[in-house]
């Protein structure tokens, strides 16, 4: 699909996330991964807030 494209081909990732005072949802998940997974086209993967 196009998503492995914009990961450099990887279907599956293994992450650690940080376990601090604020929990986890997809609202900070989607950046975290941009960020730190993304390889390619970040605008392709995220536009603002909205995937």
């Amino acid at each position: 699909g196009g998503a492995e494209l914009l990961f450099d081909n990887v279907k599956k990732h293994d992450v650690q996330l940080a376990r601090d005072q604020t929990p986890w949802n997809i609202k900070r998940l989607l950046p975290w991964i941009r960020d730190n997974l993304l390889k390619e086209r970040p605008d392709l993967f995220m536009q603002g807030e909205s995937v």
